[in-house]
């Protein structure tokens, strides 16, 4: 961790909201894109963020230091995102096979008509794939396909042996294959 960032902890422990934002700002978009590819929905990503940023205000004093801030900050979204989910279900009177998606697909304006077709079928197809996938699996996927974080990291925040995550990741995308096979 940066000395910056130790500073920046030290401060936001000590009610300075301007540190606070300063994290923020700093880790903002990386939490977003985590909360959205285990959510697969804009708007319930969006909201979760802000939860995330909320708890993490009130709770910053169990950060120990143990571990990098982000990673932290990580499990806590993911915390935050697994809590959402089962709150979504349980309003819809959902099993758990069943999740929410908002598939969206996102395009290159300058792109040729038919390219802009198949990238937005083959986006929403993904969208659809992750979201038939156990959490478990999803969750994986995202922080190391999305996220782009270490097994190492991707054990800490989820608190799992690193051989849990390589045999969970692997299955991930074995499965994620199986579901893709057809569009392919």
């Amino acid at each position: 961790m940066s000395s910056k960032e130790t500073d920046l902890i030290r401060r936001v422990r000590s009610g300075d909201q301007e540190a606070f934002a300063e994290l923020v700002t700093t880790y903002r978009e990386r939490i977003h894109r985590l909360v959205y590819g285990l959510l697969r929905d804009r708007d319930e990503a969006e909201d979760v963020t802000q939860e995330v940023f909320i708890k993490a205000y009130y709770r910053i004093s169990s950060y120990k230091g143990q571990s990098a801030f982000y990673t932290w900050l990580y499990r806590v979204a993911v915390n935050a995102a697994t809590d959402w989910r089962k709150k979504w279900w349980k309003r819809k009177g959902l099993s758990l096979s069943e999740s929410p998606t908002g598939p969206e697909g996102l395009a290159d304006e300058r792109a040729r008509p038919e390219r802009l077709a198949h990238g937005r079928e083959l986006g929403q197809r993904l969208d659809e794939a992750l979201g038939k996938l156990p959490e478990k699996y999803r969750t994986i996927l995202v922080l190391r396909e999305f996220e782009g974080l270490s097994y190492d990291e991707i054990a800490r925040v989820l608190e799992l042996p690193k051989g849990t995550v390589e045999s969970r990741l692997f299955r991930a995308r074995e499965r994620l294959k199986t579901l893709m096979t057809p569009y392919m």
